[in-house]
């Protein structure tokens, strides 16, 4: 097959190609009327394809009659980006007009993926992978430069099935105490487990019941600081509400009472101890 992708016939052809970053960027020459670039979506692929955890699902690189690049941008530049070899799918000869039909469809999800694979609570699991990802790699506010991709969450997850507990946590004390997103409390959760899982039982059966908590105590300060932003309607980001269970855990496991939970906008995001 002609590199150039430009074939005889009048009918699409396909082919199974490893396109190799030159390969990409030579291709990508031919890319003159697309939508614009999202490059986001090419660092998140480019971390699946070095990682060696792209597969092939059927999607293809799509180019016209005229060899114009129709389909597959992020892809290709992807492959340069992460600099290795990927084994695609490559249809060409397809009609200019095809490009407006392709894509149309709602992207599936990370909660999708999950859902497919069984998964229950599929989409609060999905959710709570994403932040716990994130919180590992540094961006505490989860989500400010990038996400995980479905290949990074299924392998989080596979890494770490104690998660599927943490979500269980989360939809358990959400049915008592729905102050909090589910997604926020699970990572809470998984995150301040893996610190010390007896505090982290008792932390959090309190925090969904309440019981016997005294005038001062950190979880009960917490509950009313979430049950007061709900009543006064105030909009409160999840890294937020994830600072808040921070500073109330670091306070109990400290020993110390707390009248109050704040978190300015710019405050650093406190470390859980």
């Amino acid at each position: 097959m002609n590199t150039r992708i430009v074939p005889a016939a009048d009918v699409p052809e396909v082919d199974v190609i490893t396109v190799t970053p030159a390969l990409a960027t030579k291709w990508l020459q031919q890319n003159t009327h697309n939508r614009p670039i999202r490059k986001r979506a090419i660092v998140d692929y480019a971390r699946d394809m070095a990682a060696g955890k792209w597969l092939q699902n059927g999607e293809a690189i799509k180019f016209a009659e005229d060899g114009t690049l129709l389909d597959g941008q992020h892809r290709l530049q992807a492959v340069v980006t992460a600099g290795v070899d990927v084994v695609m799918l490559v249809v060409s000869g397809l009609p200019v007009e095809t490009q407006e039909t392709m894509d149309a469809g709602r992207k599936r999800t990370v909660a999708d993926a999950l859902g497919l694979r069984g998964e229950v609570n599929s989409t609060v699991l999905a959710a709570v992978l994403k932040r716990v990802w994130l919180w590992e790699q540094g961006d505490t506010k989860f989500g400010q430069n990038y996400t995980p991709t479905t290949a990074e969450c299924a392998a989080l997850l596979k890494e770490r099935p104690e998660i599927h507990r943490s979500v269980e946590i989360a939809v358990r004390t959400h049915q008592t105490f729905r102050y909090l997103p589910q997604s926020v409390t699970g990572t809470a959760h998984h995150i301040l487990s893996r610190i010390d899982m007896g505090d982290a039982v008792w932390f959090f059966a309190r925090l969904g019941d309440g019981a016997e908590l005294p005038a001062g105590h950190p979880v009960l300060t917490l509950r009313n600081r979430v049950m007061s932003d709900r009543a006064d309607r105030r909009t409160v980001p999840d890294y937020r509400h994830m600072a808040y269970i921070v500073r109330a855990w670091n306070a109990v496991r400290e020993g110390r009472e707390l009248g109050r939970i704040q978190q300015p906008a710019d405050a650093p995001m406190p470390l859980p101890k």
